[in-house]
């Protein structure tokens, strides 16, 4: 009886291990049969030129995009205290909360309600809100003329960095 139940389990490692070489082989295969510009063994310095060309073709995309929606505004309680970029918030500055811009990055930002546009930066994410697509910081609430309704239709552009240097280089 003990040899018949010794039999058994070695059946069933064999057969696991039969399993595993077939599995493996077939991996094997399947890496083979793609070629070889996409395959997982790419040089570091390749890897990172793909990565930048795909980010700098997303972003000549995403400056062309307009987003709609609502804006809210933030200020007062949460003045100095840290945004996810690291630095203190001062609703004073043109900034603002977005959930996908990237951090840092220039938004032109036009009230569909006055026709007011104005530059903020992304320093945090935000906003936590549903039907909200972006939190202004008080002073960028005030000159779209926002600050006595809450809540005002706007629509976003990222800016391109050729538009980004020129409003970094205006005088204020």
């Amino acid at each position: 009886m003990l040899s018949r139940r010794g039999k058994k389990g070695f059946g069933f490692l064999a057969m696991l291990a039969v399993s595993w070489t077939v599995g493996a082989a077939e991996a094997r295969a399947a890496t083979q049969a793609h070629d070889p510009a996409s395959s997982p063994h790419t040089s570091w310095a390749a890897s990172v030129r793909e990565a930048l060309a795909k980010r700098a073709s997303s972003a000549t995309a995403l400056a062309h995009h307009i987003q709609h929606g609502m804006a809210s505004w933030y200020g007062g309680r949460f003045a100095h205290r840290g945004t996810v970029t690291g630095e203190r918030f001062d609703p004073s500055k043109l900034t603002a909360a977005h959930p996908s811009a990237p951090l840092g990055s220039k938004l032109l930002v036009r009230s569909e309600d006055t026709g007011r546009q104005i530059v903020v930066t992304v320093n945090d994410r935000g906003p936590f809100t549903r039907g909200r697509v972006i939190d202004l910081s008080h002073e960028a609430a005030a000159q779209l003329g926002m600050l006595s309704r809450g809540v005002a239709h706007v629509a976003i552009r990222p800016l391109t960095e050729e538009e980004a240097v020129e409003v970094a280089q205006a005088p204020e």
